[in-house]
């Protein structure tokens, strides 16, 4: 599983679990592993949304 996320509104610099920086309004795939060491708090706090979405077999 894989999860889409969008960083909130007026953030800049945000670093997430799988090393990269975004921006605000940025777009980013989680894996499950990534999202999952997320503190409930930062989720708040930087994400806008997330969706879980399934990710086909490779």
């Amino acid at each position: 599983m894989a999860y889409t996320v969008v960083i909130k509104a007026g953030l800049t610099n945000v670093v997430l679990p799988n090393g990269t920086m975004y921006q605000a309004g940025d777009t980013v795939i989680l894996t499950d592993e990534q999202f999952g060491v997320m503190p409930a708090a930062t989720k708040t706090a930087v994400l806008q949304s997330s969706v879980i979405v399934a990710v086909p077999a490779s």
